[in-house]
């Protein structure tokens, strides 16, 4: 009797023992699970890199007269409809963020930018900073015609003669993308496109009856995207570019034209390249040092007061909110880049 309750206590004992031992373990591997998974919270969260805004003006181009350019971009030039088929091209990729047409339009009339002559890289950049982008691709429409090819004359019956009709629609398109922040010329690239099309015709007394129709604009139409395609892939591959480029402060003296609590509005924007985020020193005239024949200000002396962030740009102004200084007031110096 006493041997079974040895055995039986014995047995509780080890029961016991375990048990015990399985939940040390337990609370040993809970927190090393934790401290192993990772916890996200809405800070920690990766954010997606912020892309960098372009416009894609409309291109130059001379209309020879040759095609019915209406019924191939939709009552379009070949100037618009190049342009909107790269921008297009551009928000399908989704490295930039490409801004609406209509703003485009809307934007250019309201300031009469690039109403007349072509665009060139410093217009280019003007206009970019009153759209409030990083860049802009402009260009020309170099080439858009139809060649024709006839094969000669095959069979002949009553002289009816078959022949063969070779069409090849060729389009090409210079592009450049430019900077707004300097003007410069980030990328500078050329798109050809080629169709070729083959139908049989009739020649009736030298002249040439097509059986089955070519269709040029159709031609052309593919051809511009073949162009297009080109040029697409190179201004998507110069996007380190104008990230690169839209970090760079432009020189700017800016004078302060408000100040209200804990911020400071100055009296120039976007066409002078700022942009939010950048840092503006504020400074106080110290010294004038002035022609002594003239009285003409030769020169300001001035000294550091303060820095403010800018949080709002717009077109002629741009306000911030003072990181550092004291005592900014109407008058001071804004200089930025310098």
């Amino acid at each position: 009797m006493q041997t079974h309750v040895k055995l039986a206590t014995r047995s509780l004992n080890l029961l016991c023992l375990f048990s015990l031992l399985s939940t040390a373990n337990l609370s040993l591997l809970i927190p090393i699970v934790n401290a192993q998974t990772p916890i996200l919270t809405e800070n920690s969260q990766t954010q997606a890199p912020q892309r960098q805004r372009v416009a894609v003006l409309d291109f130059d181009f001379a209309d020879t007269g040759s095609v019915n350019f209406a019924n191939i971009f939709g009552g379009a030039s070949p100037a618009q409809g190049v342009s909107n088929l790269i921008a297009n091209a551009l928000v399908k990729d989704g490295s930039y963020s490409v801004i609406e047409r209509s703003k485009i339009d809307a934007i250019l009339q309201e300031q009469d930018l690039g109403a007349s002559g072509r665009i060139n890289p410093e217009t280019a950049a003007q206009i970019g900073r009153v759209l409030g982008v990083d860049a802009v691709v402009i260009g020309a429409v170099t080439q858009f015609n139809i060649e024709e090819n006839n094969s000669g004359n095959g069979f002949c019956v009553f002289g009816v003669c078959s022949a063969k009709q070779k069409s090849r629609a060729i389009v090409q398109i210079d592009a450049r993308l430019v900077s707004t922040t300097t003007a410069e010329i980030l990328a500078a690239t050329q798109g050809k496109g080629e169709v070729d099309k083959k139908s049989k015709a009739l020649n009736v007394g030298g002249i040439y009856h097509e059986s089955k129709n070519a269709d040029p604009e159709t031609l052309l139409s593919a051809a511009a995207e073949l162009a297009v395609s080109e040029i697409t892939r190179e201004i998507v591959a110069s996007a380190a570019k104008v990230t690169t480029a839209a970090s760079f402060t432009p020189n700017v003296n800016a004078v302060v034209a408000d100040v209200t609590n804990n911020l400071v509005t100055i009296n120039k924007g976007q066409e002078a390249g700022l942009k939010t985020g950048m840092k503006i020193s504020i400074e106080r005239v110290a010294k004038e040092i002035k022609d002594p024949e003239t009285g003409k200000t030769l020169r300001a002396l001035t000294s550091p007061i303060g820095t403010i962030e800018l949080t709002e740009v717009g077109q002629g102004f741009a306000t911030g909110k003072v990181t550092n200084g004291v005592g900014f007031k109407r008058g001071d110096m804004a200089k930025a880049g310098q």
